[in-house]
């Protein structure tokens, strides 16, 4: 019942203060435990990381054989500019803390919920955008690590 509610008022207040992607996975979540079996509800659990990695890695990839940018010019960039070379650095760094925020989730599931109500007061009160929870998470392990 507290699950629900729960998941209720993160739809709520995702779609209320802007924050489409929490609102609409809080209702789709709500949804499937209410309307699914337990088993439907660990399978989607399990696969729904890879699944969204692999569709946010589609929408940052398309831009590349669009037309946008062509694939040579963009390899040029990343190992000649300072930003390109920056952002490959950053990307092999964000991929361990990704790891270490999933590790983090699964053994600390309070995590997700702090980094999801963090997400959705950054995007009404700070005009934030939501932030990846797995790098988040690996910030939040990382963090912890120092302290």
């Amino acid at each position: 019942m507290w699950e629900s509610l729960l998941l209720l008022a993160l739809g709520a207040l995702g779609l209320a203060g802007g924050n489409d992607a929490v609102g609409l996975a809080a209702l789709l979540a709500l949804a499937l435990r209410t309307l699914g079996t337990p088993g439907t509800v660990e399978s989607v659990a399990r696969q729904s990381t890879e699944i969204g990695i692999l569709f946010l890695v589609l929408g940052l990839l398309l831009p590349a054989v669009g037309g946008v940018a062509g694939a040579p010019e963009l390899f040029g960039r990343v190992a000649l500019t300072r930003t390109g070379l920056l952002s490959f650095v950053v990307g092999l760094v964000s991929s361990r803390l990704a790891a270490d925020g999933v590790s983090l989730m699964r053994e600390r599931p309070e995590v997700l919920l702090g980094l999801v109500l963090g997400s959705l007061a950054g995007v009404w009160a700070l005009g934030g955008i939501p932030v990846g929870p797995l790098v988040a998470a690996g910030l939040v392990a990382l963090m912890a690590r120092l302290l």
